[in-house]
């Protein structure tokens, strides 16, 4: 869940859900890795971020890249939280929300 001070883009849902599995155990091991990743990531592009500088392109390669490097989704957004909560709709479209809920991992 993103900060409430973080910029959006056009979507008003704070949040991306970043994974899906019906353990909770496996969910708070691959959270766990996780979120070191994502703050790894944080980290290296606030090192880079020039904040004199409006965003622009080269905010956004830096950010696909650490992306890609890091293994992470989403914005880079450092005071980011990381919740286990359980999906109401078993991850299905709303047409077909009928099935078991499942936990999820949202970042």
């Amino acid at each position: 869940m993103y900060p409430p001070e973080a910029p959006g883009d056009g979507n008003e849902t704070p949040l991306d859900v970043i994974a899906v599995d019906a353990s909770e155990a496996e969910l708070e091991r691959y959270l766990a890795a996780y979120e070191h990743r994502y703050r790894a990531a944080c980290k290296a592009f606030d090192a880079w971020d020039d904040l004199t500088k409006d965003w622009g392109a080269e905010h956004d390669r830096e950010c696909y890249e650490l992306r890609r490097r890091y293994q992470v989704y989403g914005g880079l957004i450092t005071g980011t939280k990381f919740k286990i909560l359980r999906c109401r709709s078993g991850g299905r479209p709303a047409s077909e929300r009928e099935a078991p809920a499942s936990p999820k991992v949202h970042g």
